[in-house]
């Protein structure tokens, strides 16, 4: 009996579904490292003197503030020019400017409040408490997740398990990954507003030398292996061949037979290297003009490294170093909100039902794994579904819960009174719960989420074994993994609307009317698109009460990434970012009546 069990023997499957596991925690675990060097600088800093007293004063508070900002933002702005040139810079900057400004700024006062000297004894319990303390967890998990894929792959995996089959070979893309990009003619980087044009002479029977001529050279410089695709365009026939002479290519395989057009042709080389380009470094083309008079010849490329999805591992270490800045800097520069923050913190991950809630979803997300759809073959979309809309309720009503025993009961048991008693307003008080209601919510959303990619990695494996497919690849594997990210992210953001709104209810209310009317709102949110389709008909008070809805309630659709799944499609970012714009501005209409609610409540 052949038995094909995980930890007997070593299993190919079981390597492509922890390779996209692998390269996420290179990512928390490169992130990681940055932060450790961060605050390794900030504690030199503070021990300056110069330095550690610009916060206390005032003029050179804002002088110093103003100037980092501005060196981050400027640092921004060049990285997008050397990334994507001038084309960058237009109507599409908008969108990210909007982000990219507040943020900068932010770290930029935010960076001095840090390394102040007030902060000298305090940085290190910052570092290891609360929300910074969880999150430490996790990265370290993925450090040593990491550093165990290098061990295994170097023994073989001792002939039992392997999380990644050569991990060096990642590393080799992701040092190639600041050379990629889009390129022309002699190495240049394409702007795609500013294309080059090489002139190709009509072509000599023979050479010099009477050997038949094989072309004009034209330079350009990449790797085969990490072309992505070839673009050319020529006003005349032209032969064009990768290194070797068209006269001398074995092959009419290897050689471009470009048509005059005013159209580009393009040319998308082969996965397994054995397209028209050969797997080897390219220093220049031949390219052979049959006509009678010069050709304008336009030829540019796209390099991407050989495994291109090493790009997530820098882009989750810019992730979570932006999560521990933003949260060190905010927490110094207000100290009395994040003191309310933290308390709830703790108070809210220190309860029973945050574990059971998270041992339920765990749960609830591996037995979905092995459940039949019954869809023809398009199971992993419902796990999909139902994976997201799980984590989304569990979290509702975590928050929920969370805000009425933290608001509401504190305001029945006389606590907030006590509270209000110290140096601290009312208005910190109900946006230090928000927050951290907030924070506790985000570290569900890192667990759950993680443990989500996990088992979705999986879940294409699971069901090409089940359907008779044969073995599926660690790229088919990545793809659907790293597609429910911005599903996760726009349920976190949907969450944090109804924090900001059961805050505001518990202000006045128990937790069984917070119950009802957020789920109310959580329904009609999700129904507004109908609800107002439904508004153009004659009947007076269907159109009445569509209107209100559309006006007074959140649309939920907008956090629904249903329609990307069905179509096995990536959310945008544009898309990300005028959701977030929409959850700041409805949470603090929000946050808004809860402090209108809250300022004349008599807690005596």
């Amino acid at each position: 009996m052949d038995f094909d069990l995980l930890f007997v023997a070593q299993s190919v499957k079981v390597t492509n579904w922890l390779t996209p596991v692998w390269l996420l925690s290179a990512g928390f675990a490169f992130g990681f490292i940055l932060v450790l060097l961060t605050m390794l600088k900030v504690f030199i800093f503070q021990r300056i003197p110069f330095f550690n007293g610009v916060w206390e004063n005032p003029s050179l508070r804002w002088i110093f503030g103003i100037l980092t900002s501005l060196v981050y933002v400027g640092l921004v702005l060049g990285f997008m020019y050397w990334r994507g040139g001038d084309a960058i810079f237009g109507p599409a900057l908008i969108m990210p400017m909007v982000f990219i400004v507040p943020v900068c700024f932010i770290l930029g006062f935010g960076v001095w409040s840090l390394i102040s000297k007030r902060m000298i004894g305090e940085t290190g319990s910052l570092f290891r408490e609360g929300f910074a303390g969880w999150l430490n967890m996790v990265c370290i998990a993925a450090i040593l997740f990491c550093a165990g894929g290098f061990a295994l792959a170097q023994f073989d995996g001792f002939g039992v398990l392997k999380f990644v089959d050569a991990p060096m070979e990642f590393v080799d893309s992701l040092k190639r990954l600041p050379a990629t990009g889009q390129f022309t003619t002699d190495g240049e980087k394409l702007f795609r507003s500013k294309p080059k044009t090489v002139e190709i002479a009509p072509s000599p029977k023979t050479d010099e030398d009477g050997n038949a001529f094989g072309g004009q050279k034209v330079l350009v410089d990449f790797d085969g292996q990490e072309v992505k695709w070839l673009l050319m365009q020529s006003d005349q026939r032209l032969e064009l061949s990768a290194g070797v002479a068209v006269t001398e290519v074995p092959s009419a395989a290897y050689i471009f037979d470009l048509a005059a057009s005013e159209e580009p042709t393009v040319y998308l080389q082969r996965l397994d290297g054995k397209g028209r380009i050969p797997p080897a470094q390219i220093d220049h083309f031949y390219v052979r003009n049959t006509g009678k008079t010069p050709a304008n010849l336009k030829l540019s490329w796209s390099i991407t490294p050989l495994y291109n999805e090493v790009a997530l591992i820098p882009f989750m270490a810019g992730l979570v170093l932006m999560t521990f800045l933003l949260y060190y800097v905010v927490s110094t520069m207000c100290p009395k909100i994040f003191a309310i923050a933290h308390s709830t913190f703790k108070t809210e991950v220190g309860q029973p039902l945050f574990m059971l809630v998270m041992i339920v979803g765990g749960v609830f997300i591996l037995a979905s794994v092995y459940v039949p759809y019954n869809t023809f073959g398009e199971d992993i979309k419902m796990f999909k579904d139902s994976g997201l809309t799980l984590i989304r309720v569990l979290a509702i009503f975590l928050a929920i819960w969370a805000a009425s025993k933290s608001v509401a009961e504190e305001i029945e048991g006389r606590t907030a009174l006590t509270v209000l008693s110290k140096p601290v307003g009312r208005r910190q008080f109900i946006v230090g719960k928000f927050t951290g209601i907030s924070m506790a919510i985000a570290v569900m959303f890192v667990i759950l989420g993680m443990w989500f990619i996990i088992w979705t990695a999986y879940k294409p494996i699971y069901d090409f074994q089940e359907a008779s497919k044969g073995l599926c690849e660690w790229p088919t594997c990545y793809r659907e993994a790293i597609h429910v990210g911005p599903g996760l992210f726009l349920c976190f953001l949907e969450v944090l609307v109804f924090v900001a709104v059961s805050v505001a209810i518990s202000t006045r209310f128990g937790i069984l009317a917070n119950f009802l009317i957020c789920f109310s709102i959580y329904v009609l949110g999700h129904l507004t698109p109908l609800l107002v389709q439904s508004s153009f008909a004659a009947f007076e008070p269907v159109v009445v009460f569509g209107q209100l809805v559309a006006i007074v309630f959140p649309v939920l659709n907008h956090y629904d990434v249903q329609a990307a799944i069905n179509t096995n499609s990536s959310v945008p970012f544009d898309y990300l970012g005028w959701s977030m714009i929409y959850t700041a501005l409805y949470g603090s209409m929000a946050l808004l009546l809860a402090l209108v609610f809250f300022e004349d409540r008599d807690l005596a």
